[in-house]
């Protein structure tokens, strides 16, 4: 365990940046082009990732129960950002589990330190990309390592059916909307941490990247010119090996019947996921 009064005597100024987002909506270009600027060390799914039993642990449990197991990157950051360079003054983490398995325990150590990006993607190409990589179908034997079931124990947005009542499009799209609904629990349950609401198409456009920076008060250098409009984390080799294909009329029309669907069972949808 690290010494909590000697971790704040060796780094006083110091904040910290988490990122709630569904995944395969652009984090790991975010992360990518915030560690480009003077102030900010990032990574995108840093150790530990959280993945795996500790996704187990919260599908199944309350987070209470398994509060303490999870305390373990909590320690992480902290050893992080000892180490880190001391030119930098904020610890960055775009990993899409945030939300999903550790967001509680970082802002109860953290809270006063946390400011968050909400990172959203057209939910229609998300909703395609998911298919395409055999994300809750048996075409794809990892999925569940990382992403949460839509009938969680700890899922905020009610579902439409039982997993097993469920086909791919309609467990991808439940989980999506659950991911928006956490994210609008959390800035209830959060008011304190400043929020920053982005969206991956506006990362095409250069001035809204200083338009970020700048609210964020971070500054860009030379490499951020360099990586803009890159792209990072392409999967265009791995949904050929898992061979489902999609399209996004398809993907947009299934979303529609199944908000709709959630409409007529008394299910509320974010107002950002269903606009």
């Amino acid at each position: 365990m690290i010494n909590i009064t000697s971790f704040f005597r060796s780094r006083k100024e110091f904040n910290l940046l988490f990122c709630i987002n569904s995944g395969r909506s652009g984090s790991n270009y975010l992360s990518s082009l915030l560690g480009t600027t003077k102030e900010v060390f990032s990574q995108h799914e840093a150790e530990p990732p959280m993945i795996g039993g500790y996704l187990e642990m919260v599908n199944n449990y309350p987070f209470s129960e398994s509060y303490q197991s999870r305390r373990v990157k909590v320690d992480a950051i902290k050893q992080a950002i000892k180490s880190m360079p001391k030119s930098k003054k904020i610890y960055c983490e775009t990993n899409h589990m945030f939300i999903k398995t550790f967001f509680d325990v970082v802002m109860d150590e953290f809270s006063e330190k946390v400011e968050i990006i909400i990172l959203r993607r057209n939910l229609v190409r998300v909703l395609k990309s998911f298919i395409e990589l055999g994300y809750f179908s048996e075409r794809n034997k990892v999925w569940s390592e990382w992403m949460s079931s839509p009938n969680s124990i700890t899922a905020v947005l009610p579902c439409i059916g039982l997993d097993s009542e469920l086909d791919q499009y309609d467990l991808c799209i439940a989980y999506l909307l659950d991911i928006e609904a956490r994210a609008e629990k959390f800035q209830k349950d959060y008011p304190s941490a400043r929020t920053y609401e982005i969206k991956l198409e506006d990362l095409n456009d250069f001035s809204n990247i200083n338009r970020m920076f700048k609210a964020m008060k971070i500054t860009p250098t030379q490499e951020t010119y360099k990586i803009y409009n890159k792209k990072i984390n392409n999967r265009e080799i791995r949904k050929k090996e898992i061979g489902i294909s999609s399209s996004l009329d398809y993907c947009e029309k299934r979303l529609k019947e199944y908000i709709e669907k959630a409409n007529y069972l008394g299910i509320e949808i974010p107002q950002k996921a269903a606009t």
